[in-house]
C-alpha cells in the first residue's frame, strides 16, 4: 500500500515521525514490506522546517507523485483560528492545478490541524468528522456544512479516518492498519510500541477556559448566567431572554464561537464543577448533584461515568 504524507510548513514533527515509525513497526510484524511511504512538500520546496525548528527533507513534491493508494494529512503548529484559515487557504491553492490527483486517492487520514487542511479541498463535505475538541469553533464557523463530532478520538466515515490532537494519530493509525491488516496486526504493534489503550471520547480532555476564549460579549454573558447559577432551571429560553435573543439565534452564535449547544455547554460546566467539587471538597455525591444543578443524583452520577469514563466514587478514590 503506497502512503503519501502531506507534510506542511511547521509541521508537528512528532506526529510526522511518529506515523512513520508505526507502518514502519508494522511491516516488522508483518514480515514484508505492505506499507511504503514518501513525504510530499506541498510546495516546490523540499525542506520543510517543523514548529520547533527541525527541519525535514521531503521525498517529492505532492505535485510530482501520482498513483497512491492513502494520504495522511499531517497538522501544523496551532496558531489560532485566523492563521489556520490561511493555511488551510494555502492548502487549496498548493492543490490548484494539480489535475485534483488527490480526489483520486481512495483513503485519506487526517488528524488536528490536519483535519482542517483536508476540509478546505473539499472531500469531507459529505462525511461525518473528528478532530480537536478545541476546534469544534473554527469548524463551525468556517466548515459549517461539515458533521463536526467533537467528542470522538477517532472517527471513520467510509474511505476517510480523522482524529483529535496530535498524539491522537496513534490510535488514527492504527484504526487504519486494522481495517487494512488485521485487528491483531494492529494489537500487536500497540504492545511493540506501548500505545496505551486508546481513550473512548475526548470530553475528559476538554476545558471550559478555552471555550470562554472569544470576543462574543452576549455569549460571554450568557456563559456567566450559566456559571453564576448552576443550581438553577437553566433552559434555552432563559438563556436567550437573558441577552434579548431568539433561541435560534442563540444556538448559532453558540455553536460559532464555543462549538457547543448552549444546553451541551450547561451540561459541561455542571460536570465540571462536580468533578471540582469531588476533587476539592468533603460534599456527598448527593449534596454536589443538588449544587450543579441535578435533582436525581442518579442522573448525573451516569452523566459523569458516560462523561469521564469512570464513576463518581472512583474518582474521587
Amino acid at each position: 500500500m503506497r502512503i503519501v504524507l502531506v507534510c506542511p510548513p511547521k509541521v508537528f514533527a512528532s506526529a510526522l515521525t511518529g506515523v512513520i515509525d508505526i507502518l514502519n513497526v508494522a511491516n516488522q510484524v508483518l514480515g514484508r514490506s505492505f506499507f511504503s511511504w514518501k513525504i510530499a512538500a506541498l510546495t516546490s520546496e523540499l525542506e520543510v522546517v517543523s514548529s520547533q525548528g527541525l527541519k525535514i527533507q521531503c521525498d517529492s513534491t505532492l505535485a510530482d507523485l501520482q498513483d497512491y493508494d492513502a494520504m495522511i494529512w499531517v497538522g501544523a503548529q496551532y496558531s489560532g483560528h485566523s492563521a489556520l484559515w490561511q493555511q488551510c487557504m494555502q492548502v487549496k491553492e498548493a492543490l490548484r492545478g494539480l489535475n485534483d490527483v488527490h480526489r483520486h486517492c481512495r483513503f485519506h487520514l487526517a488528524g488536528c490541524c490536519g483535519v482542517a487542511y483536508l476540509a478546505s479541498t473539499g472531500l469531507l463535505d459529505k462525511h461525518q468528522i473528528t478532530a480537536s475538541w478545541w476546534l469544534a469553533p473554527f469548524f463551525a464557523k468556517y466548515f459549517p456544512h461539515i458533521d463536526f463530532k467533537s467528542d470522538e478520538i477517532v472517527f471513520r466515515s467510509n474511505d476517510v479516518y480523522t482524529a483529535g490532537a496530535a498524539h491522537s494519530y496513534l490510535h488514527l493509525i492504527l484504526t487504519f492498519i486494522g481495517d487494512r491488516v488485521g485487528k491483531e496486526v494492529a494489537e500487536q504493534i500497540a504492545s511493540w510500541l506501548a500505545i496505551p489503550q486508546k481513550y473512548s471520547n475526548q470530553n475528559q480532555f476538554i476545558r471550559l477556559s478555552v471555550l470562554q476564549d472569544h470576543s462574543d460579549k452576549q455569549v460571554k454573558a450568557v456563559q456567566t448566567l450559566i456559571d453564576e447559577n448552576l443550581q438553577d432551571s437553566l433552559t434555552l429560553k432563559r438563556l436567550a431572554e437573558s441577552v434579548y435573543m431568539s433561541e435560534r439565534t442563540l444556538i448559532r452564535r453558540f455553536k460559532q464561537h464555543v462549538g457547543l449547544t448552549p444546553i451541551d455547554y450547561v451540561r459541561l460546566v455542571r460536570l465540571e464543577k462536580s468533578r471540582y467539587l469531588l476533587a476539592s471538597s468533603e460534599l456527598s455525591q448527593e449534596q454536589i448533584a443538588y449544587q450543579v444543578g441535578y435533582q436525581d443524583p442518579q442522573a448525573l452520577a451516569r452523566q459523569f461515568k458516560k462523561h469521564f469514563q469512570m464513576s463518581m466514587k472512583a474518582f474521587r478514590e
